[in-house]
């Protein structure tokens, strides 16, 4: 059980309030198994108006009603057993006293007692049942462990020999920083009496230099925490006569552990779970057995131990209330200034980033709803033919239009355009008609070249043209005299010794006189065959290094039974076979 009690304001004061532990009225001892309730009318872990102050578990005797292990030597121990009279409750009106059996052997007497979990250990007492000093050479080491057993830490000796038993001076305060967490040894004696016998008291920090700053202190909070504690009785060569009554075995009548449940400031309070082991009721939406993690969710900060000034209490990651579930990152943490490092994981409500504060591809900000509104984000509205993709700004929800369109939906042609017959060019430029002349369409006619219904091409025809290519036209835009059209070759089937055309997207100019009497015949969004030839300097554009059409070229819409018939032709010319008259018939549409 949990004892309530309040700790020593000073480790002066320690033997008055050792005093007043050993002698608690019966009135103060319950019989439950859970400590004492806080009367404050208000959670110590929070300030009344809200804000969190850094608060302490209850100060309780960790070892009431724990069975103690006792054996008789470690090396080679010959008894065991657990006992509880030295645990049991302790005052002037129920004093038991544990004798051990006697041995003719010398050795050491161990008693080691588990506490269950991790408390901060402010004192041990021990009590014998003996009224007056004995007279005998007396040593006793205190130990305790920080992994439930694993390994053991000696915190103090107790020899009228240190130097010869220990190999340590006789000194009950630490000389340096270094040395306040390391065991001193000093002489017991002369103990402390009490009512019902001998009292030998250890304060954790008493002597320690830096125990006034010990919240500050994760070395000093190191040194008095503990998961377990053992305390070794060394037994001495006996100098005194048989008859002598401090010849008697060694008898104990009470060992106390005053100390808290290791909440690390952020618990007042100290339960037991449903298995029965002690855990600390966190505050500041801190988790786990010692309160020393954040709660889930709450990882925007890293996680500290509370002190006087600074509660340092866990802090919810910025979700917008579009996600429950986060993760700390420290590269997060360090590049926000060490403000912030929490980041949302599996946004809901099509929301995205690291707050969930964007919209998902797809979605777009609705600015007549709040940010953390379930419907913040609604989906793009783009038109199913005029928008490249369904995606859209995030924040204006404009789509991407195609060429020559515009709206924020996309669902209209822009000023210069017209409705086209293509999905993929639903608007195409309007040309700027010429004034009418007088035998116009004469003029066109006797311009271009005249065109035959069918074009019939040999292995002697193909291979008079600078260029027979496959090419997809994409898009086209004017600029000055000429067209500029936007095309991704995507077979090369001949190209003349200076022709530099390659697969992939290409600029094709078109002169603006050719374009406006229809010769070269191009619509954007169709696939064409594109034969021509280069005459003097016509074949290369405003610059050299890019490829024309003009009124020679004929493009025609492409075909794909013409694909091996163009293919036997390249062929044929790079192994350089005489020239047949292998005919491909292809239709002017």
């Amino acid at each position: 059980m949990f004892l309530p009690f309040s700790p020593p304001p000073y480790p002066s004061l320690f033997p008055v309030f050792l005093l007043l532990l050993l002698f608690l009225p019966p009135s103060l001892v319950s019989p439950s198994l859970t400590p004492l309730s806080w009367t404050s009318p208000h959670d110590p872990c929070y300030y009344l108006d809200g804000r969190p102050r850094h608060c302490l578990s209850e100060f309780i005797n960790a070892a009431y009603g724990v069975p103690v292990n006792a054996s008789f030597s470690q090396k080679a121990p010959d008894y065991d057993t657990n006992i509880t009279a030295l645990t049991d409750l302790h005052n002037p009106h129920n004093l038991t006293c544990w004798i051990a059996p006697r041995s003719p052997d010398t050795g050491e007497w161990v008693l080691t007692l588990p506490l269950g979990r991790r408390f901060e250990i402010t004192y041990i007492s021990l009590q014998f049942c003996y009224q007056g000093e004995p007279s005998d050479p007396i040593s006793i080491s205190i130990l305790k462990s920080m992994d439930y057993g694993r390994t053991w830490r000696p915190m103090q000796h107790y020899s009228s020999d240190c130097l010869g038993k220990f190999g340590l001076p006789s000194q009950t305060v630490a000389q340096t920083r270094h040395q306040e967490t390391e065991p001193l040894c000093s002489d017991p004696r002369p103990l402390q009496k009490q009512r019902g016998g001998m009292v030998l008291a250890f304060s954790t920090l008493d002597g320690r230099p830096s125990s006034p700053d010990f919240d500050y202190s994760p070395t000093l909070q190191d040194w008095v925490t503990a998961t377990d504690i053992r305390v070794v009785f060394h037994q001495e060569q006996q100098r005194m006569a048989p008859a002598s009554p401090f010849r008697a075995p060694l008898a104990l009548s009470d060992l106390q552990v005053g100390g808290r449940c290791k909440c690390n400031g952020h618990a007042s309070k100290c339960r037991r779970d449903d298995t029965g082991r002690a855990v600390c009721v966190c505050e500041h939406h801190t988790a786990g057995p010692d309160c020393d993690v954040c709660e889930d969710f709450y990882f925007d900060r890293p996680w500290h131990r509370a002190t006087p000034t600074h509660p340092n209490p866990c802090v919810a990651c910025e979700c917008n209330g579009h996600s429950n579930k986060c993760r700390f990152s420290m590269e997060v943490f360090q590049q926000s200034g060490r403000r912030s490092g929490g980041v949302c994981q599996k946004c809901r409500h099509h929301t995205a980033g690291r707050h969930c504060q964007y919209c998902q591809n797809g979605y777009t900000r609705d600015h007549n709803k709040a940010l953390n509104h379930r419907q913040a984000c609604q989906p793009c509205q783009c038109h199913p033919v005029g928008a490249v993709g369904r995606w859209c700004n995030q924040t204006s929800g404009q789509c991407l239009c195609r060429d020559g369109v515009t709206g924020l939906r996309c669902n209209r042609c822009a000023p210069g355009y017209k409705q086209g017959k293509s999905p993929l060019r639903p608007c195409i430029r309007k040309f700027r008609r010429r004034k009418a002349r007088i035998g116009r369409t004469e003029e066109c006619v006797s311009y271009c070249q005249p065109s035959q219904v069918k074009v019939r091409m040999n292995l002697e025809t193909y291979c008079l043209k600078d260029y027979v290519l496959k090419v997809q036209v994409r898009g086209m835009e004017r600029s000055g005299p000429w067209w500029q059209f936007s095309i991704s070759v995507q077979t090369v089937f001949r190209t003349g010794s200076t022709s530099r055309v390659r697969r992939g997207p290409l600029s094709l100019w078109v002169p603006d006189r050719d374009l406006s009497c229809g010769c070269p015949a191009l619509n954007v969004g169709r696939t064409f065959l594109l034969i021509g030839a280069e005459e003097g300097e016509r074949g290369w554009g405003p610059e050299e290094s890019r490829l024309v059409a003009d009124r020679s070229t004929l493009a025609l819409q492409w075909r794909e039974h013409w694909s091996p018939k163009l293919r036997g032709f390249r062929g044929q010319d790079k192994r350089g076979k005489p020239h047949t008259h292998t005919h491909t018939h292809t239709h002017i549409l």
